[in-house]
């Protein structure tokens, strides 16, 4: 007896639709569950891309720590994280912290004091050559600076409203700056597997070009990471010292003023030449030649030997492209994105260059016999 096939077919019509709609189904949960864990984490996202980027150029530090009398990973992470932390978030937790004071002494200089710019000194106009020049042009600099102080007198209100609110702004950031440290230390104790589970996600989209990839990420991360923020910060450091040894006020936000100005060659004179000039107005000639060397002699040459150590020869870096991450990623992610900025362009930079040199090499190849 023969049975009719038409069941059999309509039975599996039912289930391949059943199978489709579940699929669709499953994508559909899978889709909202991505979703909402985006929505979850994303105030901290860049927290989080900070922190894997610190974990991943220091990772050779963190190994070597493991290594020395196999301390356990809890150890060594907090041995990482500490010092990490005293070294980026000092300089400007204190600054935010002592903002607003400062501003508030700031509107009291510019109200209270005279400004008036001193007599030239005797033995300026003796100078042989050059002694009428220089006395002319420290009269000058005298009034220019006196209707510089005028000015500023009159917008200092409406200013420090605005340096108010940006104040809180800052602190806000800066809450997001220590949070990425606090995950730094979990990256660094689970760090390993992560790891491996980011080398075979690589592997499936990169092949073989996986090494070359980790290799080409690495390099440009620790050249901006290290060789362009890391020296800047640690000149920023080294402003501060100078600044508090030579009793200037607002030592630490001109230090953070400094670690941005830094980044720029030669853009450091903006910071000491103004506070050389105001030492100076105010009767202060040795601290502000004490500022004048400090920065010419030691601030500014930290770039010439510290970047060479702390980064390949071979990495080559637009300068133009830095400075756009810098700005650009401050604007667009706030704080934290000083760091992440130049990192993400950098690195898409190298990455890019590199596709296009290995295609360039390809059709070369292609073509010669």
């Amino acid at each position: 007896m023969n049975h009719c096939p038409l069941p059999l077919f309509l039975d599996a019509m039912m289930l391949n639709a059943n199978s489709r709609y579940e699929k669709i189904a499953s994508l559909a949960a899978l889709f909202l569950l991505l979703f909402a864990c985006y929505q979850v984490l994303r105030p901290f996202l860049f927290d989080l891309l900070w922190a894997a980027i610190l974990c991943f150029v220091t990772w050779p530090l963190y190994s070597r720590l493991r290594q020395w009398r196999n301390i356990s990973a809890n150890k060594a992470s907090l041995c990482m994280v500490l010092p990490i932390a005293i070294l980026i978030l000092t300089p400007f937790v204190t600054a935010a912290f002592t903002f607003t004071d400062d501003i508030n002494r700031l509107l009291e200089w510019l109200g209270d004091n005279a400004h008036t710019w001193p007599q030239p000194p005797h033995w300026l106009h003796e100078l042989p050559i050059i002694g009428n020049s220089a006395e002319e042009a420290w009269l000058k600099f005298g009034n220019d600076s006196s209707r510089v102080v005028n000015l500023a007198r009159q917008y200092a209100l409406s200013a420090s409203s605005w340096l108010l609110h940006q104040s809180i702004n800052l602190a806000a950031e800066l809450m997001h700056l220590g949070l990425s440290t606090l995950v730094l230390f979990f990256f660094y104790r689970d760090g390993e597997r992560v790891a491996e589970h980011v080398v075979i996600a690589v592997q499936r989209l990169a092949g073989e070009q996986t090494q070359r990839i980790l290799h080409i990420v690495r390099t440009s991360l620790r050249a901006v990471v290290y060789g362009i923020l890391g020296t800047a910060l640690v000149q920023a450091l080294a402003a501060i010292l100078g600044f508090v040894i030579a009793g200037v006020p607002y030592a630490f936000v001109l230090g953070v003023i400094a670690f941005f100005l830094m980044i720029i060659p030669a853009a450091g004179t903006l910071v000491w030449l103004p506070i050389s000039a105001w030492l100076l107005a105010n009767g202060e000639t040795g601290w502000a030649i004490f500022i004048a060397a400090w920065f010419l002699l030691f601030v500014g040459t930290i770039d010439n030997w510290l970047r060479p150590i702390l980064i390949s020869r071979e990495v080559e870096l637009p300068f133009v492209l830095i400075v756009f991450g810098i700005f650009g990623g401050l604007l667009a992610f706030g704080f934290i994105g000083v760091f992440i900025g130049p990192t993400l362009l950098a690195t898409s930079y190298a990455l890019v260059l590199d596709w296009l040199i290995r295609k360039e090499q390809e059709t070369i190849e292609h073509i010669e016999p």
